[in-house]
């Protein structure tokens, strides 16, 4: 690739002569710091990170776009030069942990490492030391997720998920993500005795995605049923290490498609624990692109009421807006983002709905924009009668 004509072959214009032809730089003749500027530009944001509000599925970390790994197929010079970018978002299988960190460590990639995602197609009890602990340890990254089934992550949460109703929802895959500062990252976590993956460091940050409720609609009586959650599961069970981590966050993001309102409670019940939390997304219906209702719709041959889930749905927003509320006067949040705003079809009701509620403390940050603020009047903590 030419990046440059030396001054002779630009005073000749088209009659190039032979001297300047051999004086041309190629782009490999380019410094490593300098091919590495340019290589960083074709960088790009995680694949699962972009995947990550959509319906849970393996799937989810793969790409259809990978110039980083074609350059690296180039020479070794340009593999040495993009290595640490290219496994900056690493997947891995726990199973196969072992692999992942010596390759890790004999690339010297550990720090280069910004998020981890694992995906456990089954329990992984029997792993000792438990593979988490491991990796913490191994690999300092500030983000890790998970996906896998509801009642694997009562397993990692040492807890008991209700799983009688599991079938009505058939959930094969949720996401759990953590995210921690820098500083945490690097704290040792003892792989003889690790505490619970939920306090095993200070999380500050954490993201559920639950997938879809659809399929349980077709029940009778769905509302009677229990959604396998983990969040949820905490609250039942009265967990020790969940109102721990509950307490640390600054940063909560629920996302789910059509979930039923009594179920939102229960997370929001888990929310209102979180005081330091600065702040809060919510997600309940798929966004503009997707074809999951029409498809479940489809799927269940009319046993679906279409008007359910939307109402589910309008209940569910007037508990979070009560749960915001009830925030501005016992906890710390400033931020609350509403992603379903994307749906044209509910924004303005939506945008209206919850700005009339939160009008006292709280101002919306512009029409489309999914966003309200805690206003300086709010920052100081109204009386509660």
């Amino acid at each position: 690739m030419d990046l440059f004509r030396s001054s002779e072959a630009v005073m000749n214009g088209p009659h190039v002569t032979a001297h300047a032809r051999r004086d041309r730089l190629k782009l490999l003749d380019l410094p490593n710091e300098i091919l590495g500027h340019v290589f960083s530009h074709l960088d790009s944001q995680s694949p699962f990170d972009l995947a990550l509000k959509r319906q849970p599925s393996p799937r989810s970390t793969q790409s259809l776009t990978r110039p980083l790994k074609h350059i690296s197929l180039l020479s070794h010079r340009c593999r040495a030069i993009v290595l640490p970018r290219l496994f900056r978002h690493a997947c891995l299988d726990p199973f196969r942990l072992g692999p992942f960190l010596r390759f890790v460590q004999s690339n010297h990639l550990s720090h280069h490492i910004d998020s981890l995602v694992a995906y456990l197609q089954s329990p992984c009890s029997h792993v000792y030391p438990a593979w988490w602990a491991r990796l913490l340890n191994g690999v300092p990254a500030r983000t890790i997720s998970i996906i896998c089934a509801p009642h694997v992550f009562a397993e990692l949460a040492g807890i008991s998920i209700w799983g009688s109703d599991s079938w009505a929802f058939n959930m094969p895959y949720q996401i759990l993500k953590l995210e921690q500062s820098s500083e945490a990252a690097h704290r040792p976590i003892p792989c003889d005795s690790p505490p619970n993956l939920l306090v095993a460091r200070p999380w500050a940050a954490l993201t559920i995605n639950e997938g879809s409720s659809l399929k349980a609609y077709t029940t009778y009586e769905y509302f009677l049923r229990r959604t396998p959650s983990l969040i949820s599961s905490l609250h039942h069970g009265l967990s020790i290490s969940g109102d721990a981590m509950f307490a640390n966050l600054l940063t909560f993001s629920f996302i789910a498609i059509f979930p039923f309102c009594n179920h939102v409670d229960e997370v929001l019940k888990c929310v209102r624990k979180m005081k330091s939390l600065k702040k809060l997304f919510v997600k309940l219906c798929p966004g503009p692109e997707s074809t999951v209702l029409h498809d479940e719709i489809e799927e269940a041959q009319g046993h679906i009421d279409v008007n359910d889930p939307w109402n589910e749905f309008d209940t569910a927003w007037t508990l979070v807006a009560h749960t915001v509320i009830y925030l501005t006067m016992e906890g710390a949040l400033e931020e609350l983002r509403v992603d379903d705003v994307e749906m044209e079809g509910v924004r303005q009701g939506l945008e209206e709905s919850i700005t009339r509620r939160l009008q006292q403390w709280w101002s919306y940050q512009g029409e489309y924009s999914g966003l309200w603020c805690r206003s300086k009047a709010g920052m100081s903590k109204p009386a509660s009668g």
